[in-house]
């Protein structure tokens, strides 16, 4: 049995000189379903109303801007995996 769940990567935005947004779209483009995971909590609508704001966590907010989900599900074939990764460096 496996847990897979998600698989997440840090990218090191001042190294690649790219922003997230760049490396996601091209991910995309290239039928690379990526996705976003972990938006901080406070910037969720109902904690805004509670008077939580931007800035209030910052590491959290820096972590989710520098990530993205790679695809991870079980039966992802070895040759897809292969191709995320080559498309990813690509990119990078």
């Amino acid at each position: 049995m496996s847990a897979f769940h998600l698989y997440v990567v840090r990218l090191h935005l001042d190294r690649i000189r790219k922003s997230r947004r760049e490396v996601f779209e091209t991910l995309r483009e290239r039928r690379i379903l990526v996705n976003l995971h972990y938006i901080p909590v406070h910037t969720q609508p109902y904690y805004r109303t509670q008077g939580f704001k931007d800035g209030d966590f910052p590491g959290a907010e820096a972590y989710y801007r520098e990530v993205i989900t790679l695809p991870l599900y079980s039966g992802l074939a070895e040759s897809d995996q292969d191709r995320v990764i080559t498309t990813l460096r690509e990119i990078l």
